[in-house]
């Protein structure tokens, strides 16, 4: 027999070949690698043995059990099988051990047991491929300290390393309280995946940011805590100031990411750490408070910028609306709440787009149902936006009901008449007048003349009545704001058109 590239020599007994190769029938139908140990000897080893060992089997004869561990070059593997008499394996089960090759990494786990062998007494060691039970073992372990989703560990890991770490030779002790701005919004309008999606990247900011040392962890749905030993306050304010850099640096959509963030420190072996715990908690709630407006401004100003990058309704046209608005506005003798009500609904009527998929909002032609039923979602995650924000919760429900109807076949609502809010009617109008008069990828301009007999048209459909003759006689009198929007000449009556408003790919 020849193991790895050496021979070894063998006492040949005819009178053992009968029963050795009986044996031999049942146990390479096993499929487990098995060798019998009787006396110091080598009575039986099979091909898969040989396999796991990167020894070559030749022949079934006998060889000393010292001659077989010589020709066995896995470390773990000879000590593991030089001692498996010890009482250490008493129980018959050995730690798993580690085989790496070309095919990959194989745990396996000793078992021995004693048999009749020839009528003597014989020890009988087979290997059990335990990967997959190993893997799932440390697949546990990690899930049972780290947060699935960031990789992060987890509040129960940082709370006992606040035990361990909590000695004097790591004192001063820092803690950092990190809450995540946004993500409820993120996850309302754009769905859970973004949220995940601006989880992750937080998490990756505080790993750039911190010390291998340092205990990283997701606290809770979007707080974070970092605890950081041998660190004084002036650093962990520092660090704290290096995640909002960097946090800055990260791509602004959908929702830019942002942080509050607060720490405090154990200078003194008698003051309590978690006390320091909630010490930089209520530090990063103040600052959240007193952030807090400017926090949804920077939100608002992410989602505007990327409603202009992505949207056909261009910063262009939005610019028109709320000047026509503003015009039109002025001369229905609204009051100011109203007029500033239907100034900024004009601008951000359609900030639920921003959560819309570019293909389907980018679409040059006929949407089809699906799509379409996407397309008719943006007026829903739009009030979702407006009621997180508390500049812009008083036109929730303008921003909810912009493409309702008054005869009740609009959307998501379906409301009817004077159901739906006042500034919604007027904008409605206005919207599709500029939307009709020019052009874009989908669709032609029509005139000034043909837009407005189209909302004549309309008039008790689509549109309010009395705003829609409104809006006509606004239009054909005003000449300053003809020559603004560079519209043509006045008309009180014609025949219905084939312009379609607001929806070009219905």
């Amino acid at each position: 027999m020849e193991y790895n590239g050496r021979t070894c020599s063998f006492n040949e007994d005819i009178g053992i070949r009968s029963e050795y190769e009986q044996f031999g029938v049942m146990a390479e139908h096993l499929s487990l690698p098995i060798l019998i140990i009787q006396n110091g000897l080598v009575k039986y080893i099979n091909h898969a043995f040989c396999e796991l060992s990167e020894i070559t089997f030749q022949d079934s004869r006998t060889l000393s059990f010292e001659s077989l561990l010589n020709c066995i070059q896995n470390e773990a593997f000879k000590q593991a099988l030089a001692h498996y008499k010890e009482s250490y394996y008493g129980s018959g089960i050995q730690k798993p051990i580690l085989f790496s090759s070309e095919k990959g990494v194989k745990w396996v786990e000793l078992y021995k047991t004693s048999i009749d062998y020839n009528d003597k007494k014989a020890d009988c060691i087979a290997f059990l491929d335990v990967t997959e039970k190993v893997r799932a073992e440390k697949d546990l372990r990690y899930l049972a300290y780290h947060d699935k989703l960031t990789g992060l560990y987890n509040r129960s890991f940082f709370e006992e390393e606040v035990q361990r770490i909590d000695v004097n030779r790591s004192l001063p002790i820092s803690v950092i309280v990190a809450d995540l701005n946004g993500l409820k919004l993120t996850n309302d309008v754009f769905g859970h995946f973004a949220g995940d999606k601006l989880l992750i990247s937080a998490s990756d900011v505080l790993r750039k940011i911190c010390r291998k040392e340092d205990i990283i962890s997701r606290w809770g749905g979007d707080e974070f805590a970092i605890l950081l030993p041998e660190t004084d306050s002036d650093s962990a304010a520092k660090i704290c100031e290096r995640i909002a850099a960097e946090c800055e640096k990260e791509k602004k959509e959908p929702v830019t990411l942002s942080m509050s963030v607060g720490y405090a420190t154990k200078s003194k072996a008698n003051e309590n750490l978690n006390d320091v715990f909630k010490m930089s908690e209520n530090m990063m709630y103040r600052k959240k408070l007193g952030e807090s407006r400017k926090i949804r401004n920077v939100i608002l100003d992410s989602l505007k910028e990327s409603l202009f990058k992505r949207s056909l309704e261009s910063e262009e046209h939005i610019k028109r609306v709320v000047l026509l608005t503003k015009s039109f506005a002025g001369c229905l003798e609204l009051s100011e709440q109203d007029m500033g009500e239907l100034s900024l609904l004009s601008f951000l009527h359609d900030i639920g787009k921003v959560a819309i998929d570019d293909q389907i909002l980018m679409k040059a032609g006929k949407l089809n149902a699906e799509e379409w039923a996407q397309i008719m979602t943006h007026p829903e995650k739009g009030y979702k936006i407006a009621v997180n924000h508390q500049e812009l919760a008083h036109i929730s429900d303008g921003i909810l009901c912009h493409h309702e109807r008054w005869d009740g076949k609009g959307y998501p609502q379906g409301l009817k008449e004077k159901d739906i809010p006042r500034i919604s009617r007027i904008l409605n109008i206005v919207d599709a007048y500029d939307i009709m008069t020019h052009k874009t990828v989908y669709k032609n301009a029509v005139t000034h003349f043909d837009a407005l007999v189209e909302i004549k048209r309309c008039s008790g459909q689509q549109f309010d009545p009395f705003y829609a003759n409104a809006f006509i006689k606004f239009l054909n009198k005003s000449e300053l704001v003809q020559q603004k929007l560079n519209i043509g000449t006045s008309v009180e009556d014609s025949t219905p058109t084939e312009a379609r408003i607001r929806n070009p790919h219905l």
